[in-house]
C-alpha cells in the first residue's frame, strides 16, 4: 500500500546517518562522477515519487507527512552533491544563479516589457547556457530558448507535446525545490475544482528534476503583459473601464482559490497576466502559497514592500484579507496611481476609487474579507458606472 512505503520512508531517514543511507549510489564504488550524479538523481526521483503528497489525497495528516519527508530527501541530496569529487556535468545542470530570496524589494514600474511565462519578474541574468536538458516523463526534453530568471526559478521555453509553447520553470537552487513542489501541489489542487477557473491558473503539465537535483515545473505557456509591462506601456494607467474586467477575474480566481483553502500569498503586478485581445487574465506564481493554514500551521513566506498587507510582516495568521490588501494595491498601480498611498487619477470613477481603498484598508479587521463579496460588488459598480456588460476592445 501507498501508506506503508511512505511509513518506511519515514522510518528509513529517522534512523540518521547521512544521505548513503538513502542513496545506495553513494557506496557503489563502480560509479564516478556524472553517473553517479545521474544515479543519485534517479533515486531522488524514486524516493519523491514515494513522497509526493498528491498520492494521498484524501488523507491530508499523509500529505503533510509527505511534504516534510520531500524537504529532507533534497536536504540529503543536497549533502551528497557535495560529497561528490566531480560534479554533474552537461546542459541539465549548467543554470547557475545565487539563492533566492524571500523579502522581495522591487519597483514594478522599472520592469522591463514582455510576454510573460510564469516566473514572476524577470531580473538582468548572466549569459544564458546552450541549453537545458531535463528528463520529463521519462522523455528527454531539451530547452533552447532562456526567457531569463526570477527571483525563484530559471524560464526556459520550447513547443509541448501537442504542439502548444510550454516553459520548464527550474529552481535555481535546490533549497528552494520544496517552494516549486508547493507551486505544483497548489495548481493540482485548483485545477481540480470548478472547471471554469482553469483559464485563470496556469496550466500544470509535469514536475521533474535535473541533473544536480534541482526541481522543475512543466508549464503552458501564459501569453500577454504582467501588470508592470501593461503600466510601463500606459504611463497614465489603464482605463478604469478596463480595470473592472481585469479584476473581476482575478476577485474571481482568488475566490476559488480561498474556498478550496488556499491563499496565494505573494499577488503584485507581475503576477497577474493580461492577454489584451479577449481579456484573458491568469493569476501566475504560486510557489509562496499558503494551504489551509489553520489545519497546517503555514505561515506567510513573502514579503513585498509596497503590495503585502501589514500583517504579513508582522508574522500574522493568514487570512483571505491579506490576498484582498494585495490585489486593491495591485489595482492602484495598475489605475496609474500609487499603490502605498493609494491616491488615484482623477478620472477614476469615485466608486471604483472607493472599492480600491476598501480592498487596501491597513486594518485587517476594516478591509474586505471575501473575494466573492468583492466580485459581487465590483459587478454592481459596473453595471451603475458603465451600464450593460458589453466587450470593448483594449489596445495596448
Amino acid at each position: 500500500m501507498r501508506i506503508d512505503e511512505l511509513r518506511g520512508l519515514r522510518d528509513l531517514l529517522a534512523r540518521g546517518g547521512g544521505p548513503e543511507l538513502v542513496f545506495m549510489s553513494l557506496r557503489d564504488g563502480s560509479l564516478r562522477g556524472p553517473a553517479r550524479a545521474r544515479a543519485l538523481a534517479d533515486e531522488l526521483r524514486r524516493w519523491s515519487t514515494v513522497a509526493a503528497p498528491e498520492r494521498y489525497g484524501g488523507n491530508p495528516d499523509a500529505q503533510d507527512l509527505a511534504r516534510q519527508l520531500q524537504r529532507q530527501l533534497h536536504q540529503l541530496h543536497a549533502e551528497a552533491l557535495q560529497r561528490l569529487s566531480s560534479g554533474p556535468s552537461g546542459p541539465a545542470a549548467t543554470v547557475q544563479s545565487g539563492p533566492a530570496t524571500l523579502q522581495q524589494d522591487r519597483s514594478p514600474a522599472a520592469l522591463p516589457a514582455h510576454a510573460s511565462a510564469d516566473p514572476g519578474p524577470y531580473r538582468a541574468a548572466a549569459p544564458p547556457p546552450p541549453g537545458l536538458r531535463v528528463e520529463v516523463a521519462g522523455v528527454i526534453r531539451e530547452f533552447a530558448d532562456h526567457l531569463g530568471d526570477g527571483d525563484l526559478a530559471a524560464i526556459w521555453r520550447a513547443a509541448g507535446d501537442d504542439g502548444d509553447p510550454c516553459v520548464a520553470k527550474v529552481a535555481l537552487a535546490a533549497a528552494d525545490n520544496d517552494l516549486l513542489f508547493n507551486e505544483a501541489e497548489v495548481l493540482q489542487r485548483l485545477h481540480a475544482g470548478d472547471p471554469r477557473q482553469r483559464d485563470l491558473l496556469p496550466r500544470l503539465h509535469d514536475r521533474f528534476f535535473t541533473a544536480d537535483g534541482r526541481a522543475g515545473n512543466l508549464l503552458g505557456l501564459v501569453e500577454g503583459l504582467d501588470g508592470a509591462a501593461l503600466r510601463a506601456r500606459l504611463p497614465e494607467g489603464v482605463p478604469p473601464e478596463h480595470i473592472v474586467w481585469i479584476a473581476r477575474r482575478t476577485l474571481s480566481v482568488l475566490g476559488h482559490a480561498h474556498e478550496r483553502g488556499v491563499l496565494h500569498g505573494n499577488i503584485e503586478p507581475a503576477h497577474i497576466i493580461v492577454r489584451p485581445r479577449d481579456h484573458r487574465v491568469v493569476l501566475v506564481d504560486w510557489c509562496y502559497a499558503i494551504v489551509e493554514p489553520a489545519r497546517t500551521g503555514q505561515g506567510f513566506r513573502a514579503v513585498h514592500d509596497e503590495y503585502s498587507a501589514p500583517e504579513v510582516a508582522q508574522r500574522g495568521p493568514p487570512t483571505p484579507a491579506a490576498d484582498l490588501l494585495s490585489v486593491g494595491r495591485t489595482l492602484a498601480f495598475l489605475l496609474g496611481g500609487d499603490p502605498l498611498s493609494l491616491d488615484l487619477p482623477a478620472h477614476v470613477p469615485d466608486p471604483l476609487q472607493r472599492f480600491v481603498r476598501y480592498l487596501a484598508r491597513p486594518s485587517r479587521q476594516q478591509r474586505a474579507q471575501d473575494a466573492w463579496d468583492m466580485y459581487a460588488e465590483l459587478e454592481r459598480i459596473r453595471e451603475a458606472v458603465y451600464g450593460p456588460h458589453v466587450f470593448r476592445e483594449f489596445f495596448v
